[in-house]
């Protein structure tokens, strides 16, 4: 592993806990705080609520139709293709005629997918722009009395995945019911902190990522150097003098 390897997953790590620390503890370090009650919270401000997940998103509200025309192309999400660091990394485009039987989640700009099964991939994103087809095993989390930035964060933070990891139930197997997951508590700041917060982490997390940036294109240009080397050295492009003899091999 490079150097630059290391630091990258270090800023990664510092994106997580910056997320954790605001949306748990807000933005006054001077502000009287209580038990929110619940463990994996802790502490929260006085003046802010806990709720379930129920109270201010919505689940799985639309599902393309069986009556579906089979012609009718589809730009489909599966679950392998999804991560909380990346987001939604591919999609593929087919008719529906051709799609899984799992390909009928739809979805909106602003929705929140949560992997369901094998929650232990940790398949959670935003969805970024209109018209995406997720599979079943998602649960499509739709915001509406809560500040739609301030709960994307909330769920890409790694208290809340680690929580939905927590209540998975099975083996080899883990799944957690969409029923389940929305029973999920959350702190809920009020409306003008909520946005407050997203302004704050919006800026943070720029730097991070401009940092990030930089130090993956040094890793990539490293990466790039050493196989070009070692295909000029098998190729006989550079010359790697034979020891003379008496010379310490």
């Amino acid at each position: 592993m490079f150097p630059q390897e290391r630091e990258r997953e270090l800023l990664d790590s510092l994106k997580q806990s910056e997320i954790a620390n605001v949306f748990t503890k807000g933005l006054n370090p001077n502000v009287r705080m209580k038990n929110s009650g619940i463990p994996w919270i802790g502490m929260i401000p006085e003046h802010w609520e806990v709720k379930r997940l129920q109270a201010v998103a919505s689940c799985n509200d639309e599902c393309l139709s069986e009556n579906t025309p089979q012609s009718q192309e589809i730009e489909y999400v599966e679950i392998g293709n999804v991560d909380n660091v990346n987001g939604i990394r591919a999609t593929e485009k087919m008719l529906f005629a051709d799609a899984p039987s799992r390909a009928r989640r739809i979805t909106q700009k602003g929705d929140i997918i949560v992997s369901t099964v094998r929650t232990y991939l940790k398949a959670i994103a935003v969805i970024e722009r209109e018209g995406l087809i997720v599979s079943t095993g998602f649960a499509v989390i739709r915001p509406n009395s809560i500040n739609n930035k301030f709960i994307q964060f909330v769920m890409l933070s790694d208290c809340v995945i680690n929580s939905i990891v927590a209540n998975s139930y099975g083996v080899n197997y883990p799944a957690i019911t969409a029923n389940k997951l929305m029973k999920l508590s959350i702190p809920i700041p009020p409306p003008s902190e909520q946005q407050a917060i997203v302004d704050y982490i919006e800026a943070k997390l720029s730097k991070i990522d401009s940092c990030m940036a930089d130090l993956q294109a040094e890793i990539d240009y490293l990466k790039e150097f050493k196989q070009r080397l070692i295909s000029d050295v098998v190729t006989g492009q550079i010359c790697v003098a034979e020891p003379q003899k008496g010379e310490k091999q």
